[in-house]
């Protein structure tokens, strides 16, 4: 079972939701959220700790957020060595200056660290004389929490995945504010490897500072960096101190050779000036996070071993594994053999001596791999390997944490038995390991009875590598969330693990799954709804945005993304586009879709001036399209199968017209085009000559490999390739049926339509496109959708 393929196992149904939940469950009002009172900037002074680089950093991005609101910059100062004299105006004091010690010291304000390491407060300070507001963490990456969290909540900022919505004030609260806030699950992690194929691979210094500036202003504290490409410098050292000198063209090309099990032999070759490339990026990203208090984690020691490496090691204990399958086999060095031991202490010494380190480890567990060999050796080497590799951790950072994938287990659950696990888990120091039970849609803590009292991440995968459209079940994730915040038996459930394949999509459910994340109790998904229709689209915006997003609440954010994907991504008529029962389901979304469309348009002065609003504007249409596309698909296949030539040309037309729309609402904004990756990717230091391929090929054939897994709406992408699918769809089923033939899936049988596939996927990846030069013009999104509505009425049975 591989992510790649529908994962059969999800709970099913809508779950109730506001499980003793404290905060009000019914719609407030919504002009009290943004105080409007408050103080000039000119008069602000900004006292911090200089001494702390979070803190620094906390002040820093407070000044910069009351600037880009009223476009003058407060004062700062560093008060970390001398105390600031209070003047006439109000000081605004950021984490533990000798002001903030003396307010605890005199009682004024209570330490947060006294809670937890991470909580935090913002709080008016109740004294005579100026004014003053104090931002308090337990610790620095707190204090910046404190910082995003009274911008958002008190002056109605933004922070989403696409940007920050900022409105324009002319005076700064500061009066009776009142925030303290600490986390229910402490460790909070986002990232798993897959982004460096489908999010992240042509990502510059700039692109990873939005990313990590995201997370923190949602209270990440950990990014994964699972298998991140700064480990491949790493191993060409560590090899070399071995003896055996790995060629350049042995290594995967970027950006396959991520995943250790595909480390070779997948589209080389790995340049070296590439390797060197993204070891400085690595190095900015750890240093940046570090700087901010967030911690990394150090790459798992896998065992691979290069085809170089038999030449100097004929005799290697060694064994088979594969991801991919037949075709491509890798050896593996036995965990229990001297040799991993010493090899994987050389790579973890030299990953160290170039990175540092926050003393947390991925543990090997060999994922979906498959072991070549018999039951013994399957039971010997999964047992081994995690034990191995954290005994070569301990012995270089006695302080060190291992994380295992929880995965492993659910991908491989007639090997990975409960006894297996549980003896695999014992070779393990008890407290120093965290297990990510990795999928929300099915509780294996519960089969695993709570990782026997071990401590345990609960892990979310709202995004796989085809799942970026709107989609999410979130009255069921609310509900999982507070189960577990009060369930005695998950008193080990120590952390979060929000493990997408890919980002920047889907905006509404991953802010609700960071809060949630946080502290369940914090929130509700009314409350949020609000909340984010505020501090995404503006005051005047709002009320109608809320009536949007509670259409999508109705169908759209109750579904399961197996079931919800456009069918236009894949090759109708195969097995890869079943009609499955879900869309056959689809005018009952359609009408839910078109409502949301009709109550933003009504905002549509107030929303022509936000890109973010524009982007949801766009990402609602769209689905709206591809709900109609699956019923005018399944409507014109039926009239295939009843020899109706007429009712079949008409659902043909309707069809074209849906596509044409889909290409138009991308067309509008550079957002959702491919060409800007590709310009990125060529920039890259060491970018191989054919780095234009290689964008285009992850996207769709994936070295012939995974096709169509990493599926979504780019212009280019839609244009070219998925587009033409369809047309050829329907144009085969069209002279199928002028033949008399009446059998759906015989289509398919003389293998032309196939061949034509290929050949138009092949073209596309191998000859690419004309990389778009004219200028983006986000606002015609709204005449598009205007007239998308006017097309298209509710009832998919008249839209012709």
């Amino acid at each position: 079972m591989h992510r790649r393929s529908f994962l059969g196992t999800a709970l099913a149904g809508v779950l109730p939701t506001g499980l003793g939940s404290n905060v009000n469950e019914a719609w407030p009002a919504i002009d009290p959220v943004v105080l409007q009172g408050g103080i000039s900037p000119r008069g602000i002074c900004i006292a911090y700790n200089g001494k702390s680089s979070p803190e620094s950093a906390a002040a820093l991005e407070l000044e910069k957020f009351l600037k880009q609101m009223t476009g003058t910059a407060p004062l700062l100062f560093d008060a970390s060595v001398q105390e600031l004299q209070i003047g006439r105006g109000a000081t605004f004091h950021v984490g533990r200056t000798i002001s903030t010690t003396r307010l605890i010291s005199s009682g004024k304000i209570k330490d947060p660290a006294e809670k937890d390491s991470e909580a935090y407060l913002v709080q008016t300070v109740s004294a005579p004389g100026p004014k003053q507001l104090v931002f308090l963490g337990g610790t620095g990456i707190a204090t910046l929490y404190a910082v995003y969290h009274y911008l958002q909540r008190h002056c109605g900022v933004g922070c989403f995945a696409d940007g920050d919505h900022v409105p324009q004030r002319t005076l700064i609260p500061v009066d009776g504010i009142d925030i303290f806030a600490q986390p229910r699950f402490k460790e909070r992690m986002h990232q798993s490897l897959c982004t460096y194929w489908y999010a992240v691979p042509w990502w510059r210094w700039e692109d990873w500072q939005k990313y990590l500036d995201w997370a923190l202003k949602n209270r990440y504290n950990i990014i994964s960096l699972q298998c991140n490409p700064g480990e491949d410098i790493v191993w060409h050292k560590t090899w070399n101190k071995f003896g055996v000198d790995v060629a350049d063209g042995s290594y995967s090309g970027p950006p396959y050779g991520i995943y250790s099990a595909i480390k070779y032999g997948i589209a080389p070759p790995l340049p070296a000036a590439w390797r060197e490339g993204q070891s400085e990026l690595t190095q900015k990203i750890i240093h940046y996070a570090r700087a901010r208090g967030m911690r990394t984690l150090v790459p798992f020691v896998p065992g691979i071993v290069p085809p170089e490496f038999h030449r100097v090691y004929p005799d290697a204990p060694t064994f088979k594994l594969t991801w991919l399958g037949p075709s491509h086999v890798q050896q593996y060095l036995l965990p229990s053999s001297t040799l991993y031991h010493d090899v994987g202490k050389a790579f973890l010494e030299e990953y160290l001596s170039l990175y540092g380190t926050d003393h947390l480890y991925w543990l090997e567990t060999y994922l979906e791999c498959s072991v070549i060999g018999d039951d013994r050796l399957q039971r010997e080497v999964r047992r081994d390997i995690a034990a191995a590799n954290f005994q070569i951790v301990d012995e270089l950072d006695p302080q060190a944490t291992g994380f295992i994938e929880g995965w492993s287990y659910l991908d491989r659950p007639e090997i990975w038995t409960p006894a297996l696990v549980k003896e695999s888990l014992d070779k393990l120091p008890m407290n120093r390991i965290r297990i990510i039970d990795f999928w929300e849609r099915y509780r294996l803590y519960e089969e695993m009875d709570y990782w026997w009292r071990r401590p345990w991440h609960f892990g979310a995968i709202r995004v796989f590598g085809y799942s970026t459209y709107l989609f999410g079940n979130l009255p069921l994730m609310e509900q999982q969330f507070r189960q577990i915040a009060k369930d005695p038996r998950a008193d080990q459930c120590v952390g979060f693990s929000s493990l997408e394949e890919t980002l920047g999509d889907n905006y509404f459910c991953f802010q609700f799954l960071a809060k949630l994340g946080w502290n369940p109790a914090e929130t509700s998904l009314r409350s949020f709804t609000r909340e984010y229709a505020l501090q995404r689209f503006g005051s005047a915006a709002a009320p109608s945005m809320i009536a949007v997003l509670e259409e999508l609440l109705a169908r759209t954010y109750r579904d399961d993304e197996q079931l919800a994907f456009p069918l236009y991504w894949k090759r109708l008529g195969t097995s890869e586009a079943s009609i499955i029962p879900r869309h056959s389901a689809a005018h009952m979304y359609i009408p839910s879709l078109r409502r949301a469309l009709e109550r933003a348009l009504t905002a549509k002065l107030a929303l022509a001036e936000n890109p973010l609003a524009l982007h949801d504007l766009n990402d609602i249409a769209r689905k709206y399209l591809a709900e109609l596309f699956s019923f005018h698909l399944i409507a014109m296949n039926a009239a295939f199968e009843e020899s109706r030539e007429t009712r079949f040309e008409q659902e043909a037309v309707v069809i074209h017209k849906i596509m044409t729309f889909i290409e138009s609402l991308l067309s509008h904004d550079d957002y959702y085009w491919l060409s800007p990756s590709i310009l990125k990717a060529r920039t890259l230091p060491g970018a191989p000559a054919d780095i234009d391929r290689r964008v285009r090929d992850i996207l769709t054939l994936w070295a012939g490999a995974i096709v169509d897994y990493a599926c979504r709406d780019y212009y280019e992408l839609v244009e070219g390739y998925y587009r033409p699918r369809v047309q050829a769809y329907v144009r085969k089923l069209g002279e199928d049926l002028h033949k008399g033939q009446r059998v759906l899936n015989r289509v398919t049988y003389d293998g032309k339509l196939v061949r034509e596939y290929e050949a138009i996927e092949k073209k596309w990846v191998n000859e690419g496109f004309p990389l778009v030069e004219r200028k983006p013009d986000p606002q015609r999104v709204i005449a598009t959708v205007e007239e998308i509505l006017k097309e298209f009425p509710c009832s998919g049975n008249d839209a012709r």
